[in-house]
């Protein structure tokens, strides 16, 4: 199980979002006391989400699942949905029985007013159906580093506490690309300009995504500001790594050539807001 401990007061006035459990991408079980995510709040209760739709898609052509029996090398995609979560699982699976891959989901508890994210990076063995992973999780500004033990057959990730099911791999990406987001819109600035600012809003449980094209080593300044103080952003680089979470402001020199995606969303209710993206 991957704990998340999370002791962070958004506003002043808001709840204070005391422990978060997350696990990997988050399906449900039909036992309703193993939740995952499961946010508790005070005063508000948390919500509890639905058990989860399991998505029937196909992935990599092997035998049907056996008790121990190992996955062929390729590429498996395991994804979830509920009230308070969607998630997505990338595990890649190399000849020599390494094993790397990536969880991103977006968290939204309207009843406690909290909206978050986390990203997962994976790396380990398999042996058999056994993965030993090397697991580093972000959320909001905390990352932590946990070893924990998967189990991955074919049809089904289990986590050691919840147990998801198989997704299609270009459905799955189709998905975590527009769950929750607009169209991404690609951010220009005027002819000699190196900066631009970009007045939107967005609606409580949505994102919305801009791309920006930059170079390797140069500098990238961000800042967000709102009505209600209640819009943050992340900023992911052109391999899909996380390099901000929940800011407000943020500079820092990019390590790549790409594009980069700047994720607006709001901490709480809908967010109108200002963001000033400058490239020097």
């Amino acid at each position: 199980m991957l704990q998340i401990m999370i002791n962070k007061r958004f506003l002043p006035g808001a709840v204070v979002i005391s422990l978060l459990y997350l696990t990997g991408c988050g399906q449900t079980n039909s036992n309703s006391a193993s939740v995952s995510p499961t946010v508790t709040s005070s005063p508000v209760a948390s919500a509890q989400p639905d058990t989860v739709t399991p998505v029937s898609q196909t992935s990599p052509t092997t035998s049907p699942d056996k008790a121990g029996k190992q996955l062929a090398p390729g590429k498996y995609c395991y994804a979830a949905k509920t009230k308070t979560l969607d998630a997505t699982a990338e595990i890649n699976i190399g000849a020599a029985n390494n094993i790397s891959g990536t969880v991103q989901a977006t968290i939204q508890n309207p009843a406690a007013s909290y909206y978050s994210s986390y990203n997962q990076t994976l790396i380990g063995e398999l042996a058999a159906d056994k993965a030993k992973l090397n697991i580093v999780t972000q959320i909001e500004e905390d990352t932590q580093n946990t070893q924990e033990t998967w189990t991955i057959t074919e049809s089904k990730l289990n986590t050691g506490r919840e147990t998801f099911t198989k997704a299609n791999c270009t459905t799955a990406t189709a998905e975590k690309e527009t769950t929750g987001a607009r169209k991404p819109v690609r951010v220009n600035f005027a002819s000699g300009a190196n900066s631009t600012t970009i007045k939107q809003s967005v609606i409580r449980g949505e994102r919305d995504t801009y791309l920006l094209g930059a170079k390797q080593g140069q500098q990238m300044n961000l800042k967000i500001t709102s009505l209600e103080n209640n819009a943050v952003f992340d900023v992911i680089a052109p391999d899909g790594k996380t390099i901000k979470q929940e800011a407000t402001t943020w500079s820092g020199k990019l390590p790549a050539n790409g594009d980069y995606q700047i994720v607006v969303g709001g901490t709480r209710g809908n967010a109108t807001y200002e963001l000033t993206v400058e490239i020097k």
